[in-house]
């Protein structure tokens, strides 16, 4: 059984609304407007600061990460507190952030201070899908939110072609989409030339002072890391 481009690559690389209610008493007299309130949108959002000790409960569970991609026997299969080194699997250094996740080398000047990074897959050889989601804590929230923007200029400059090594050396040429960006992520589709349908969608968001930065692979993945990445960002919020 031929094992998809992105299956070989990734064995390798080891978002609460509060209201506020005012009254104006004036003459002993009560005037009230009906209607919804709503946020300014260019009133900055309060959001949590986050510690260290708060990262352990933002990444998802097995369960969750099921429901998104359509599994039922998802495990993880690697856990780390430190970021990953895969320079040399990449052709061109300059699209490392690109093409492989939670990247020292990417996060270095960024201001981060502590990580956990995260890989989900089915077990065996083949396995139909690969789910990397990693959390970053930065010293500001500002410093998280600078980096995303970074990264969207870079991530710019890397579509078209990454090639990228497996285990066995052996080269994997990607076609990389364009960045999609909104106010608060970024995202991704890399499809590797032997693989008629899916790829990998990668996406990273800020919330407060954390980066979220997902990983989502398999034949029919087309958006689901915004899911993982949408949820991770509410566990931050909630904080």
């Amino acid at each position: 059984m031929t094992v998809p481009g992105w299956a070989r690559l990734c064995t390798t690389g080891v978002v609460a609304a509060a209201v506020l209610a005012l009254s104006l008493g004036l003459s002993g007299c009560v005037s009230t407007v009906a209607g919804v309130a709503s946020r300014d949108p260019d009133e900055p959002r309060w959001e949590p600061m986050l510690i260290e000790a708060d990262l352990d409960g933002l990444l998802l569970g097995v369960d969750d990460l099921n429901d998104i991609v359509g599994s039922s026997d998802l495990q993880v299969s690697f856990d780390s507190s430190t970021l990953n080194d895969n320079s040399e699997a990449v052709s061109d250094r300059d699209c490392l952030a690109a093409a492989f996740g939670a990247q020292e080398l990417v996060y270095q000047d960024s201001g981060w201070t502590a990580v956990r990074d995260q890989i989900v897959r089915e077990p065996g050889e083949g396995n139909p899908h690969w789910i990397e989601q990693v959390v970053v804590l930065h010293s500001t929230a500002e410093q998280a939110q600078a980096f995303v923007k970074h990264s969207q200029a870079i991530w710019e400059g890397c579509a078209g072609t990454i090639v990228t090594f497996d285990s066995e050396d052996m080269p994997q040429i990607w076609s990389v989409s364009d960045v999609t960006a909104d106010d608060s992520s970024i995202s991704q589709m890399s499809t590797p030339e032997d693989s008629p349908s899916g790829g990998c969608h990668h996406v990273l968001s800020a919330a407060s002072n954390v980066v979220v930065e997902a990983w989502v692979c398999g034949d029919d993945i087309d958006q689901q890391a915004t899911e993982v990445v949408r949820e991770i960002v509410a566990h931050v919020r909630s904080k």
